[in-house]
C-alpha cells in the first residue's frame, strides 16, 4: 500500500473512532457508487453524517478544508441521496 493510501487510511480510522466516541453508530465506510464515494457513513439518533475525511500530513499543499470545494460538496449531496434511498432507512 503506498504511504498515502496509508495515511488516508488511518486519518478515515482515526474520525471513525472520533464519531464512535461521540455517540455515533458508523453504518458504512468507503461505500461506493458510479457517482463516487462516501468515506463515512455514521448516526446518531435521528442524524446522518455524511463525512468527507482529508488527511494531510501538513498543511504544505493546502489546509484539508481547501481540498473540499463546491463541487465536491454537489457531488457529496448526491451521494448522500443515493445512500438514503439504497439504504432504506431514510435520514
Amino acid at each position: 500500500m503506498a504511504r498515502k493510501d496509508e495515511l488516508g487510511r488511518r486519518g478515515e480510522d482515526l474520525a471513525a473512532a472520533f464519531l464512535q466516541r461521540a455517540g455515533y453508530e458508523i453504518l458504512a465506510r468507503n461505500w461506493r457508487t458510479a457517482t463516487g464515494e462516501i468515506d463515512i457513513v455514521a448516526r446518531r439518533e435521528k442524524t446522518t453524517a455524511i463525512v468527507e475525511v482529508k488527511t494531510r500530513s501538513s498543511v504544505g499543499s493546502g489546509h484539508p478544508f481547501e481540498a473540499v470545494t463546491y463541487r465536491k460538496l454537489q457531488r457529496l449531496r448526491a451521494l448522500a441521496a443515493e445512500w438514503s434511498a439504497a439504504d432504506g432507512r431514510g435520514s
